[in-house]
Order: C-alpha cells, then sequence, then structure tokens
C-alpha cells in the first residue's frame, strides 16, 4: 500500500503495518520478498510489529486481512469497529461517486460509510506462510487487488 499511494502521489496518507500476532522485529521471509520483489518493491528493510492499542485508537483505517484479525483488533479496541475494513471485501463495496477534488477526509468517510458485503470466508486473504511461493504469488494478487481498489477510493 505505501508503494502504490507513493507511486500515485497520494499526499497525507500514512502507512504502518502491525500484526496481530507478530512479534517485534523479525523481517519478511524470504519468499515474501522476492514475490513483492518481482514488483520493485524492497521488503529489506521491514520488520514486524505487534498491535498497538493506542496506535488503533489513533489511526483513521485499519484494514484487515482476515475475520480473525477483525475480532482480534476488536478485542484489544471495541471502539475501532466504525474504522475496520476487511481488504478483500474492498472489492464488493460499493462506495459513493466523489468528486476528482475530493479532499482524503471525505475520501475516508465515503469509504467507512460505504455499504459493505456481508463477511463470508472468502473475504480473508489466506496466510501463504510455509506454503510453496505460488502460495505467494497468489497472495500477493489478492493483495494488490485490494490494494488498488483501496488506493482507487482513497486517492482518488
Amino acid at each position: 500500500m505505501r508503494d502504490e499511494v507513493s507511486r500515485r502521489g497520494c499526499d497525507g496518507i500514512e502507512v504502518a503495518s502491525a500484526g496481530t500476532w507478530a512479534g517485534f522485529g523479525h523481517a519478511a521471509t524470504a519468499e515474501a520478498t522476492s514475490a513483492v520483489g518481482k514488483l520493485g518493491i524492497d521488503l529489506s528493510r521491514h520488520r514486524s510489529r505487534p498491535l498497538d492499542q493506542a496506535e488503533l485508537r489513533r489511526t483513521d483505517l485499519i484494514v484487515a486481512m482476515t475475520s480473525v484479525h477483525v475480532n482480534e483488533v476488536l478485542s484489544v479496541a471495541p471502539e475501532a469497529a466504525s474504522k475496520l475494513v476487511l481488504l478483500k471485501q474492498l472489492a464488493d463495496t460499493e462506495v459513493r461517486p466523489l468528486p476528482a477534488d475530493a479532499s482524503s477526509q471525505d475520501r475516508l468517510r465515503a469509504l467507512l460509510r460505504a455499504r459493505r458485503p456481508e463477511l463470508r470466508r472468502a473475504h480473508d486473504l489466506d496466510d501463504p506462510i510455509g506454503l510453496p511461493h505460488s502460495a505467494y504469488e497468489r497472495c500477493l494478487s489478492e493483495l494488490r487487488i485490494g490494494i488498488d481498489k483501496l488506493a482507487d477510493i482513497l486517492c482518488g
């Protein structure tokens, strides 16, 4: 997402990553680094970090990868429900049309007020950890679809 926001020249969006089961300071797997590297994205400096309750409260938007993550975020910060979305759910989310000059805050509000499909297993992103490289490629493909949709909404 950080790469996509930068590529589009979209100002005012800070992208951060944290995990519900993440330890602190672990590098991305070699398979993830390789798969993402094919897109020209360097993960060599990426390090894992666990969710932080204060950060969840401060952030404007929380994008989860699975319904389990949604439940875990809500168990730590129940007040985050109104700003929590599943990445793969975005493909079927109906955001009202916005003018080209809409502000980033208007775009965010439109996303958070959008009609989302009912949660189902198909909205969960499968974790490729421990699986063959093809699972990483499949995961990356699904991530790209959600990231493109999110960037379309937030950046225009």
